[in-house]
């Protein structure tokens, strides 16, 4: 399958690591020196505000940043950052989450979490469940309490993502997020998901499956891989979730798992909407100001998420 001719330009200009073993100081490094090339030269995009807050997390404080939109409030949104829980913080994502605030006129929400390996799991998913809690606990205050909430992610975000969302129904039944955005979602972290043809075919030239096998044993630390915590397609029961748009890459080794789990949901009688892009590779929500072909791809998610949200809301009234 070939490539946006644009991304494969600055896919060829970019250097080939010199050994397969994965390298946690130099893919932080990279990740922050990519945040330029994440704004565009017409500068950060403007939101109406933006501010900090501090929760008490299990094991210090938790970040949080709040955006708020121009114009009139549709709902709230927690944004959950990937980066193979060990890479990433609210400012490396701070172009994100003013594109979502503003396309989708949202009130987003992004939070910090503790990173592998130094932080193995739970650390990082107690975090997430702290910031999801409170953002549940004040939308009155956010987006408002009548307008839809979402939770989304990318990538080992959208694991994130997907696990509160399971933790959350269990915990807290008729209490939690109205739908899930999930962008290249990492559902299955077991080792058995190594079979699977995307993985096998190992297309990606930028999240290659060797860096998989050794980025899930530093977030697992030895816990069981199949627990749902971890691998929320090893989940027995997927019925009661919120309705969700999951996005994949044709060449995405994430792609098979994340297409499993779509079809695993709606056989749950979850409302899904499942949207493939052949032409882009791992992490093109980064590139959009770049490649426009990345930007055409996250307008048409978020035009789904919006429709999914009309759709549930005219559901919601008529019951």
């Amino acid at each position: 399958m070939a490539l946006d001719p644009i991304l494969q330009t600055m896919l060829n200009q970019m250097p080939i690591p010199a050994s397969e073993e994965l390298d946690i100081a130099a893919y932080r490094a990279s990740a922050e020196a990519l945040r330029s090339m994440m704004i565009g030269p017409e500068g950060p995009i403007e939101v109406a505000s933006i501010e900090d807050r501090t929760l008490a997390g299990p094991r210090g404080d938790i970040v949080l940043r709040i955006y708020r939109p121009n114009g009139a409030v549709a709902g709230t949104l927690h944004h959950f950052y990937g980066g193979g829980w060990s890479v990433g913080n609210i400012d490396i994502i701070d172009p994100i989450a003013r594109r979502l605030a503003r396309d989708l006129s949202m009130v987003v929400v992004t939070s910090n979490y503790r990173l592998a390996p130094e932080n193995p799991f739970p650390a990082g998913l107690d975090d997430c469940l702290v910031a999801a809690r409170w953002t549940l606990d004040h939308v009155g205050e956010l987006g408002g309490g009548e307008r839809p909430v979402v939770v989304s992610g990318e990538s080992a975000g959208a694991n994130l993502a997907a696990v509160v969302a399971l933790v959350l129904r269990d915990e807290q039944p008729g209490r939690s997020f109205n739908a899930q955005l999930l962008i290249n979602p990492a559902v299955d972290l077991r080792d058995t998901t190594f079979q699977r043809a995307s993985l096998l075919a190992d297309a990606d030239p930028s999240l290659r499956t060797h860096s998989l096998r050794q980025l899930y044993p530093l977030y697992s630390a030895g816990h069981d891989r199949a627990d749902p915590r971890l691998s929320p397609l090893a989940a027995d029961d997927l019925s009661g979730l919120p309705p969700a748009v999951i996005a994949v890459l044709t060449v995405d080794p994430l792609r098979d798992e994340a297409v499993e789990y779509a079809d695993r949901l709606r056989a749950a009688g979850v409302p899904v909407e499942l949207i493939e892009f052949p032409d882009l590779t791992h992490g093109f929500t980064g590139l959009t100001v770049l490649v426009p072909a990345a930007d055409r791809a996250l307008v048409r998610t978020l035009a789904l998420l919006r429709e999914l949200l009309a759709r549930t809301a005219a559901d919601a009234g008529r019951s």
